[in-house]
């Protein structure tokens, strides 16, 4: 579906509001005068920031023609199967990461997905692809930026 950019501006701006909302009450660091809620609400800012401009852009680039239209890959069963395994993918994602753990979770998603986009034939670089990026994934959220991933069943292999 291609959507005019007026209408992205006000989900933007609507997401941007919501950001801001939700956190609201995040704390203030002792001794700093900014918190946890500092990046999302810039990131919230600059999504209502971005989302003005989609507005102005939308509408004045609009010249009569229809606010969405349907587009051809809505109609391809690949490009279907495609989305929806996109979909598949982070609802496992959310609902095994906590028993499993990060690192096996991400690698089977992040494989599952270049073999299916990729193309089967190309399952032993997927491999490695899937590999790497699980591994700088894990040490850039987890060690570096100190986000809590779920260990699940790794924790004795965790350095």
């Amino acid at each position: 579906m291609k959507v005019n950019d007026a209408i992205s501006g006000i989900i933007f701006i609507l997401f941007g509001f919501l950001v801001f909302y939700l956190t609201r009450d995040f704390p203030i660091m002792p001794g700093q005068r900014y918190g946890a809620g500092l990046f999302p609400n810039l990131i919230g800012f600059f999504m209502g920031v971005g989302g003005v401009a989609l507005i102005v852009r939308g509408v004045k680039t609009r010249n009569g023609a229809p606010w969405a239209t349907v587009m051809d890959w809505v109609s391809s069963p690949r490009h279907l199967s495609s989305f929806f395994l996109v979909i598949f993918v982070l609802i496992f994602y959310i609902l095994i990461s906590d028993h499993l753990g990060f690192i096996p979770t991400a690698f089977i998603c992040l494989f599952v997905l270049l073999l299916w986009l990729r193309g089967p034939a190309t399952w032993p670089s997927s491999v490695v692809i899937s590999i790497l990026a699980t591994i700088v994934i894990q040490q850039f959220f987890g060690e570096f930026l100190r986000v809590p991933l779920p260990w699940g069943i790794v924790p004795i292999f965790g350095w």
